[in-house]
């Protein structure tokens, strides 16, 4: 068969997203009526596939979309030729654009216009010169949107994906600038994602904040347990594959439903009954895929522990949480200290708090891996 079983490491096709079709259809309704939206989780929930669908179909009702990756640039010029990129890949009859409009900014200077020929209209673009600053750059790639949705009659819907990371791109004042543009956009929707839910959220729910209230924050719903049984049923079904209802939960208890590794966890489950030749799913291969599913996740999660630094606090509330110790009454650190940390690990969605004092892991798995490891810390 074409492809995984089930897909791993990237965004999914529509087919592959569990039970979202009320959400996509909420995003959709409310970017085509101009209204702004953040999605914030953690990484490998699945937003991006989120995203790139609900563009599929907004692009497939005549409309421009633009999709830019943050984590891809360093600095401000770059991000600013991905946005003029992306925006004007809404045109055929042009290919290669960021390389056109290198070329012509080296063949134009002050306040010169670039002139690009798309399908039979001829459309001057006032792009500055390649003596102009990186700041002007910027601000013609913002402006940009609105002018190209204002000359094409069309609606024009933007995602900016891990948003978070403007500030380390073009530093927090360049918030200030986008949303002076944004905010006068009549054509243009806005898509932010972002993986560092702390930062995100104070971003656009801080009254300090240049973005706050500029977008409806939507929480990301949770994939309902009988949604991932019709989902694992019918994909191990199509390789005649039999499982049962009771052996799928217990794929979710050991996954905790989180998204990429019940992906991960399914994957690997179904790659040992292909090489034991075995057709009929039991607990016995449900427990050789997950050790085998965890093991593919070592390198993940020890480089998760490596950003957390060497022996300290962060590391020692990860670990207590991880026991299921109580951590202001357990631990002899001082309670502002674990305050700090809890605020780490919650900020790198490590974990996620469920009461007062309560915790728990986003990732099961990663809970299992750090109470195996314990003894090396």
């Amino acid at each position: 068969m074409p492809g995984r079983l089930f897909p791993l490491g990237g965004p999914v096709s529509e087919e592959d997203i569990v039970d979202r079709e009320d959400f996509l259809i909420s995003l959709e309704t409310r970017l085509l009526e101009c209204q702004s939206i953040m999605l914030a989780g953690p990484r490998r929930i699945g937003k991006t596939s989120l995203a790139l669908e609900v563009i599929r179909r907004i692009k497939g009702k005549e409309n421009y979309v633009a999709f830019v990756d943050l984590f891809r640039y360093n600095t401000k010029r770059e991000l600013a030729l991905a946005l003029i990129n992306a925006c004007l890949e809404n045109r055929s009859g042009i290919s290669k654009t960021t390389t056109a409009l290198k070329d012509g900014l080296k063949k134009i200077t002050g306040a010169a216009k670039l002139t690009a020929k798309l399908q039979d209209l001829e459309v001057a673009f006032g792009l500055p010169g390649e003596s102009k600053s990186d700041d002007d750059l910027f601000n013609y790639a913002l402006e940009l949107p609105e002018i190209l949705a204002q000359k094409d009659k069309k609606h024009m819907v933007l995602v900016f994906d891990e948003f978070q990371e403007v500030i380390r791109i073009a530093g927090e004042d360049a918030l200030k600038v986008m949303r002076s543009y944004f905010q006068v956009q009549q054509h243009v929707a806005y898509l932010f994602l972002g993986s560092k839910e702390g930062m995100m959220n104070t971003i656009f729910g801080d009254k300090k904040q240049a973005f706050y209230r500029f977008a409806t924050i939507l929480p990301i719903p949770s994939i309902p347990p009988e949604a991932w049984i019709e989902y694992i049923s019918r994909k191990f079904q199509a390789q005649k594959i039999t499982i049962s209802d009771q052996v799928i939960l217990e794929v979710l208890s050991l996954s905790g439903g989180h998204p990429q590794d019940t992906m991960l966890l399914c994957s690997e489950i179904y790659y040992s009954l292909l090489e034991a030749g075995v057709n009929n799913l039991g607990l016995d291969f449900v427990r050789l895929g997950y050790e085998r599913a965890l093991s593919s996740l070592s390198p993940v999660f020890d480089e998760l522990l490596d950003e957390l630094g060497g022996i300290g606090s962060t590391r020692r509330v990860l670990i207590s949480l991880a026991r299921g110790l109580r951590i202001y009454s357990g631990l002899s650190s001082n309670p502002n200290e674990v305050k700090r940390a809890v605020d780490v690990l919650i900020d790198k969605a490590i974990i996620e708090k469920s009461g007062r004092g309560a915790y728990h892991f986003v990732e099961p798995m990663l809970k299992e891996y750090l109470n195996r490891k314990i003894e090396v810390f």
